[in-house]
């Protein structure tokens, strides 16, 4: 997996006494600065990437009372790879022989008000979080930190990705004069969760408390026509989602066949079983896992939309592909019609 790693210098305003407006000057070795690095390349929906970090949010706490000093502050800075300096929005500096615990995350241009970080058990809670797809969730839990007298370097924050993808591919090889709609592309699932990232030595372990929340819908809106010469004949459509267990999930889907002139030849609704049976090292057969798409496909020609049936099932097969990671490529073999 390839990986490119950036430092970002952060400068930090000297700290002002409450009771004096006098500004003591610090030394540079003593300013608390970070490096980060957003762990995977990412492809699609608002994913964030290398290119597009230009700031992130830091909670810090330092001694065995583990002190705060930062509290949801807000980190900013230019494009990943580029030296310039990335200052946090409030000061701070390190302390000599003190030892330093720092959580880190992104979602979105806004400061998420609903999260937390226990310094003591170096773990990071998202409360209620509700997936958006305008926005990626990644999260940096570094190992601590011992502060020193001078020279102290940055921080290196390796960011993870907190939700899952799923995606869906629609193939059809009719001829380019017909018109084929895919709408309603729906999934009911957990769309608002708790969930937590602890420190861990290798990347945090990340964990969605899925049990006690209700499903809800995912809306994978519509494409409007899956039988024009576009991209091989290939159509997709994309949403961020909670990482859980899929073993009784199912989409649900209308596909519409017209003619050139837009005359309706015939519709059916589908629907397909979301179980995840791959092998992509990583995941875990059954569930959406952090940091991974799940790519579910499906050839619909004109042939198999029956118009007499109520409802015709589909059928997945799942293989993991490296990616975001791609932990999902679910072929939709020879979809069954049931009456």
């Amino acid at each position: 997996m390839k990986r490119s790693f950036f430092v970002l210098g952060v400068a930090v305003a000297a700290l002002a006494s409450c009771t004096s407006e006098e500004v003591v000057d610090m030394p540079q070795s003593r300013a608390i600065q970070f490096g980060t690095f957003v762990n995977h390349s990412t492809r699609s929906v608002t994913e964030t990437t290398n290119e597009n970090l230009t700031k992130f949010f830091v909670f810090g706490n330092y001694d065995n009372v583990w002190t705060s000093v930062y509290t949801n502050v807000q980190v900013d800075g230019r494009k990943v790879g580029d030296q310039s300096t990335w200052t946090p929005t409030q000061a701070a500096y390190w302390e000599n022989g003190k030892t330093y615990r720092f959580g880190a995350y992104y979602d979105g241009e806004n400061k998420n008000t609903a999260v937390s970080f226990k310094a003591d058990e170096q773990k990071m809670t998202f409360e209620n979080y509700a997936v958006n797809d305008f926005k990626d969730l990644i999260v940096a839990i570094p190992a601590e930190v011992r502060a020193q007298a001078s020279e102290n370097t940055p921080v290196n924050l390796s960011f993870y990705h907190m939700l899952s993808q799923v995606k869906f591919t629609f193939n059809n090889s009719d001829s380019h004069d017909y018109i084929m709609e895919i709408s309603d592309i729906k999934v009911n699932a957990v769309k608002i969760a708790t969930g937590t990232a602890i420190y861990k030595v290798e990347k945090p372990s990340i964990v969605w408390d899925t049990q006690s929340s209700s499903q809800e819908e995912y809306n994978f809106g519509t494409l409007e026509d899956i039988a024009e010469n576009f991209a091989e004949n290939t159509h997709t459509t994309t949403c961020f989602v909670i990482p859980q267990d899929n073993n009784n999930l199912q989409v649900t889907f209308t596909a519409t066949f017209s003619d050139a002139s837009g005359k309706r030849i015939a519709s059916s609704t589908f629907r397909g079983d979301l179980n995840y049976q791959g092998n992509t090292e990583g995941t875990e057969s059954g569930k959406w896992t952090p940091g991974f798409k799940y790519n579910y496909t499906v050839e619909i020609n004109g042939s198999i939309v029956d118009p007499s049936l109520e409802e015709q099932i589909i059928e997945f097969t799942v293989q993991a592909v490296e990616g975001w990671k791609d932990a999902a490529n679910t072929d939709i073999e020879n979809p069954t019609t049931t009456e």
